[in-house]
């Protein structure tokens, strides 16, 4: 029997670079209130160390501090854009070596910077590497998994990432800490120092996994793709029939494709949009961006303390999908975890609607992060990276992942807006519409892909044949 245990070791040293990525994303929540000078406890305004500030505020907002949190977005679009391309040159594990370094210095650099400019430049790079990293590391995640481990190890990059936003969370509220006026603060520039450390080690380690045998395939290098996959595998004697696959599909595709080809494979280019879709409009932004106003609203004595419980229940729920990914299937855990938010949906309109009773606002928003764990946020980037026919891989992930963030600017930008014009019971029946259109296009459109190999995923997605409403 094959053993997999090379393959497990490389998608554990890749999840580095998303972990980093969920550290960069959470970086923000105990870092952002100190670096503008904007900490309050009861209501009441706490000057922070005069050293951890770095942004012009008033006491009451920051632009500089808004700008600082938002220009992630625009780098990680750059860097998804880039991710494909660059990923289809030097490779998908010659990306990921590339992407260590720059994590590297823009940590670096905002570890030591004193000014507003230097941390929006590291802010901006930064989100270049993590754009990269959700493009590059799902799909080599993906193509280095064999197929029956392929769910539950293209699961891991979303749990990596979970995980490594709670991390800050905790590190950030206990670890990097000081203390002054009675009261404790994140000591961020400490705080930086954690993914540092991780870039160097996902470097050092990233130096000896293998690269993706497909990718090598693809560009010609026979040799090196079979000494690839016999390591993934744990000997040449098991990978025969891999390697057969491997070298028709890339014979059959005659080389990479182009942006062009897109439009040839566009049942699965709209599969895989589509799942960005569900997952940015399915409205989780709403529920972690306004926990502490919900929870304000259900009566909790200490709404802000919830954060880390909220996420938690993420880290704890997306590992349990992990298992399931394999068993139960991508398919009916997109099913379940749509028809559980849209419950959810239900039950915060109804609570923003009438005077019903507290409980109804803590189950509905701990169900939906639930459920949005279950499925809703591993699969679509689990799909990204199998969904996608070989010759377009490179191209079709860059445009997911870029559309991804493009659409977690519009939610992030808009919930706010919405909440003011509509309410919170009009935003959530909004997000819940959006939920249903998601879960009839899943039920419809996205076949099962669980135990199946990259040529019979293919050939489903083909625009030779329509994807069968229920799939085998």
């Amino acid at each position: 029997m094959a053993s997999s245990s090379c393959a497990v070791a490389s998608v554990m040293v890749a999840a580095i670079a998303s972990m980093i990525f969920g550290i960069s994303l959470g970086f923000t929540s105990p870092a952002i209130d100190v670096m503008q000078d904007t900490v309050r406890e009861n209501g009441h305004w706490i000057p922070a160390p005069a050293h951890l500030v770095v942004f012009e505020s008033d006491h009451k907002s920051s632009s500089q501090g808004s700008l600082f949190s938002a220009i992630v977005n625009i780098g990680a679009l750059l860097g998804a854009l880039c991710g494909g391309p660059l990923s289809q040159r030097v490779g998908r594990k010659g990306s990921i070596l590339l992407m260590a370094p720059l994590f590297v210095l823009v940590w670096a650099l905002t570890s030591v910077a004193s000014s507003f400019t230097p941390l929006l430049l590291a802010r901006f790079f930064l989100g270049v590497g993590i754009g990269l990293c959700s493009t590059v590391v799902p799909t080599y995640i993906n193509e280095i998994s064999p197929t029956h481990l392929r769910g539950a190890l293209g699961a891991v990059f979303q749990m990596a990432c979970v995980v490594g936003i709670m991390l800050t969370y905790l590190l950030g509220a206990y670890v990097f800490v000081e203390t002054g006026h009675g009261h404790v603060f994140c000591q961020w520039r400490l705080l930086s120092l954690f993914p540092l450390a991780l870039a160097v080690l996902l470097f050092l380690l990233g130096l000896m996994i293998p690269e993706s045998p497909r990718w090598l395939a693809s560009i010609g290098r026979a040799d090196a793709a079979r000494l690839a996959l016999a390591r993934l595998r744990g000997g040449a004697q098991f990978i025969g029939e891999e390697l057969e696959e491997i070298h028709a599909a890339v014979s059959e595709a005659g080389g990479a494709g182009g942006w062009k080809d897109l439009l040839y494979y566009r049942k699965a280019v709209a599969i895989g949009l589509m799942l960005m879709f569900l997952q940015q409009f399915s409205g989780v932004n709403a529920v972690i961006f306004f926990q502490n106003t919900i929870f304000m609203q259900a009566g909790m004595a200490n709404p802000a303390a919830m954060g880390f419980y909220v996420m938690l229940l993420q880290v704890i729920m997306t590992g349990i999908s992990i298992p399931l990914m394999d068993t139960a299937g991508r398919k009916m855990l997109l099913i379940v975890a749509a028809s559980g938010m849209i419950a959810c949906c239900i039950g915060m309109v109804i609570f923003f609607l009438h005077d019903t009773p507290a409980w109804l606002a803590d189950l509905s928003s701990f169900g939906y992060i639930a459920f949005f764990s279950l499925g809703i946020g591993p699969i679509p980037w689990l799909m990204m990276g199998e969904i996608f026919p070989g010759k377009i891989r490179s191209s079709a992930s860059s445009l997911a992942a870029g559309f991804n963030w493009t659409l977690s600017f519009i939610t992030t930008e808009t919930v706010g807006g919405l909440q003011a014009a509509i309410s919170f019971s009009g935003v959530f029946g909004l997000y819940g519409c959006c939920l249903v259109i998601g879960l009839l296009y899943v039920i419809k459109s996205v076949p099962e892909t669980k135990g199946k190999s990259f040529a019979e995923i293919e050939d489903i997605v083909s625009p030779k044949r329509d994807i069968p409403l229920i799939s085998a």
